[in-house]
């Protein structure tokens, strides 16, 4: 006789975004450049009264908020206003159009960080049926990162 053991679902997308890096020393990427991410998304937990543990379409709608964005640190904005952002860092300043732009409360814009940053969205989120949730970041198809939340 078989028993539910675990219930897990697993979701995978790409998406395409540009950031730099900031880092302490020489490295191409302190210059802006892009991705075509893949995000792989793994989420544990147990029915809810839909009958899901999370609506595959809430999944959609993170990765359309960084489709085709440049992605930058709150840390590195220096003003917005009249619809654009003015961001510092690396010796430069760029002034970008904020309807471009997804500020990340990160202190970089690592794989790392914007793993983390995604996780963070999925948590606010997720009922109190779901105890853990797992990102992982692809830059490459060599690279990634990941990071895993559990209540």
């Amino acid at each position: 006789m078989f028993k539910v053991v675990e219930r897990k679902i697993r979701w995978h997308k790409d998406f395409d975004s540009s950031h730099f890096l900031a880092l302490p020393y020489e490295s191409k990427c302190l210059r802006i450049h892009g991705h075509t991410y893949n995000v792989d998304v793994e989420i544990w937990g147990e029915l809810n009264e839909n009958g899901m543990i999370f609506d595959f379409n809430r999944l959609g709608n993170i990765i359309k908020l960084l489709d085709h964005k440049i992605l930058i640190s709150e840390d590195w904005v220096t003003s917005r206003k009249d619809g654009y952002v003015v961001v510092e860092k690396n010796g430069k300043q760029l002034k970008l159009p904020e309807d471009e732009v997804v500020i990340l409360n990160k202190p970089n814009v690592t794989a790392e960080y914007i793993a983390e940053w995604f996780a963070e969205r999925i948590a606010e989120k997720a009922g109190e049926n779901v105890r853990m949730i797992r990102v992982r970041i692809w830059e490459d198809p060599r690279s990634y990162a990941e990071i895993t939340l559990e209540c």
